[in-house]
C-alpha cells in the first residue's frame, strides 16, 4: 500500500470515529400501555433517555410507562403511574426541578381529542347544481323562417 493510500485509510477512520451513532428516539418507549393517571414532563434535554426519567419519577410511586418520544414534541416525556395521589405528587414534586442540566416543567397529561364526524347536510347549497342552465322555451324561438 502506498504512501497516499494510507493518508485516505487514516482519514477514513477520524472521520469515522467524529461522527456519533444515531438513536432513533422511537425505540427509546416503554411498550406497555400508560394508565390514565400520566403527567407531561415538558423542557427536557434531546439526550435525556427513558431509564433516567424513570429512575427519578419512581421516587414518586410506581412507574407503569415512560414514554420518551411523543410525537411533534421532542423535548417532552409522558410517564404514567399507577393511582392519582402518585401522579400529584410527582406533579408537585418535579415542577421547576432541573434533570440533565434544564428546568422542567410537569403537568397532567392532556388528553387527546378525538375528531368527531360532522355529518353532511341535505338541502340547498349556494347555487351549484340547481338546473338552471340555458334551457329551451325562453322567449321566441330564432327560427329559419321557411
Amino acid at each position: 500500500m502506498g504512501k497516499r493510500a494510507r493518508e485516505e485509510v487514516d482519514e477514513e477512520e477520524e472521520v469515522a470515529g467524529e461522527v456519533p451513532e444515531f438513536e432513533d428516539p422511537c425505540l427509546d418507549n416503554d411498550d406497555g400501555e400508560p394508565s390514565a393517571h400520566s403527567v407531561s414532563v415538558g423542557g427536557l434535554s434531546f439526550d435525556t433517555k427513558r431509564k433516567v426519567l424513570k429512575k427519578i419519577f419512581k421516587a414518586f410511586g410506581t412507574v407503569v410507562t415512560v414514554r420518551r418520544y411523543v410525537p411533534g414534541a421532542p423535548r417532552r416525556a409522558d410517564v404514567s403511574y399507577s393511582s392519582a395521589d402518585e401522579m400529584k405528587a410527582a406533579i408537585e414534586g418535579m415542577s421547576g426541578k432541573d434533570i440533565e442540566g434544564r428546568t422542567v416543567k410537569v403537568i397532567t397529561t392532556p388528553v387527546v381529542e378525538v375528531a368527531v364526524e360532522v355529518s353532511k347536510k341535505k338541502g340547498k347549497g349556494k347555487g351549484k347544481g340547481k338546473g338552471k342552465g340555458k334551457g329551451k322555451g325562453k322567449g321566441k324561438s330564432k327560427g329559419t323562417g321557411r
